[in-house]
């Protein structure tokens, strides 16, 4: 029996290759086909990085909290794979650091800039997973030092999310809690944002409020299309492209998907669901099912058949997030699944 396996990282915990290993150890037996996967976040730059046959650099940068921590990001040719999580990262800071009003995307404009001083010139952003709000300007800064070689370069961002750069259904507003914002600093916090919208529209006339996908990674993505002239493309899309996802299917009796977390944002364009969606699309009769670490989700749910939470309720956070835990619960989970 043939399962597909394109599973998503459990952020925090375990990435992506990880997880579709240890979901193919609990399916022994199963001519399981491994496609480590992102749609920009975690896990994006190897990801892409080992599909396109290139290799992995690194730089020293600053995180949110502007400390020193070394990032990588993968070199192909005069082609650069970045993901903003490796530099502006949730995950590089503890939760009783969060702090939106100063964290900054500095970082992820200095691993930019080192790619382009690497000769770099087909630049390839993966927005999500991070722990910023502020619009992306921190990187903007960080990349006035190469400001002269911008013409050269062709920008795209691939995102995890479809929220705009403000407002109701915007960066601060929906993601926004999840890097410590704060209900009383949702106002102030998207009227900055007005106020760099304000600024950029001059620059190349183009209004970020209204690009789909400009809020991801708290409004990089919409810094890099307003400023840098780049192309925002939804992640988990162009990276099942790349990996030629449809081919792999020919044969299949189902589909492993998941992440860490489902809920109504995976819905919302996330590589699960998107997973899903091209798997029926393929054949209805595939079986997708989605293994996760916790989910608040109904199951079946639009093009899943069955959700799967690994983590038995009561479970303490940390337990939960001990990656030995997960790969061992991943595994048993698998074992049981029934093709």
């Amino acid at each position: 029996m043939k399962a597909v396996i394109a599973i998503d990282s459990f952020k925090g915990c375990l990435g992506s290759a990880e997880a579709a290993a240890a979901v193919a150890e609990g399916l022994d037996g199963c001519d399981c086909v491994v496609l480590p996967v992102s749609d920009g976040g975690e896990g994006f730059a190897a990801v892409l990085t080992e599909a396109l046959g290139g290799r992995i650099v690194s730089a020293s940068v600053h995180d949110p909290l502007e400390r020193p921590v070394q990032a990588a990001y993968g070199l192909i040719g005069t082609t650069a794979v970045i993901e903003s999580a490796a530099a502006s990262g949730l995950t590089l800071m503890r939760p009783e650091e969060l702090d939106p009003m100063r964290a900054s995307s500095r970082g992820t404009g200095e691993l930019i800039s080192d790619a382009i001083r690497r000769g770099a010139r087909d630049i390839f952003v993966g927005f999500g997973g991070t722990g910023t709000n502020d619009g992306g300007a921190g990187m903007l800064e960080a990349l006035e030092e190469v400001r002269d070689i911008w013409a050269e370069c062709r920008f795209t961002g691939l995102c995890d999310v479809s929220a705009t750069f403000c407002g109701p259904e915007g960066a601060t507003a929906v993601y926004g809690p999840q890097k410590g914002v704060k209900p009383d600093q949702i106002g102030l916090l998207d009227t900055r944002l007005l106020a760099l919208a304000e600024q950029y529209r001059p620059i190349l006339g183009r209004d970020v409020l209204s690009e789909p996908g400009s809020g991801a990674a708290g409004g990089m993505a919409g810094a890099l299309w307003a400023v840098l002239g780049g192309e925002l493309k939804p992640g988990a899309d162009a990276v099942l492209d790349l990996l030629h996802f449809e081919d792999h299917l020919d044969g299949a009796a189902a589909v492993i998907t998941g992440e860490g977390r489902i809920d109504a944002q995976t819905l919302q364009g996330k590589l699960p669901a998107v997973v899903a969606r091209r798997a029926k699309a393929f054949s209805p009769a595939l079986r997708v099912i989605a293994i996760t670490g916790c989910s608040v989700l109904s199951s079946p749910q639009r093009d899943f058949d069955e959700i799967i939470q690994i983590t038995p309720e009561g479970t303490p956070l940390q337990r939960a997030l001990d990656p030995a835990f997960a790969r061992r619960r991943i595994m048993d989970v698998s074992r049981n699944i029934l093709l």
